[in-house]
């Protein structure tokens, strides 16, 4: 997967093993290089400030403690044409 990722010049930013566990990597990717995510992941959200991103980290402590992050908390709404 990470050989077909890079061949796709997708960048990968690594994520320590404590931020992963506080669903650090369950970001929202909003467009425009624009990703939400927590406060949570201090290193992850400034690593990916680093290669560009804007990164809005809301305070989700109360969120996490139940076992949901920011991805968890959103839903796509897509609506066709009647």
């Amino acid at each position: 997967i990470i050989a077909w990722l890079k061949s796709k010049k997708i960048e990968i930013i690594p994520a320590s093993f404590k931020e992963t566990m506080a669903l650090g990597c369950n970001v929202v990717a909003l467009g425009g290089d624009r990703v939400l995510s927590t406060t949570a992941a201090m290193q992850l959200n400034a690593d990916m400030r680093a290669a560009g991103f804007t990164v809005y980290d809301p305070d989700m402590s109360m969120f996490l403690q139940a076992g949901g992050g920011v991805h968890c908390m959103c839903q796509p709404l897509n609506r066709e044409a009647a």
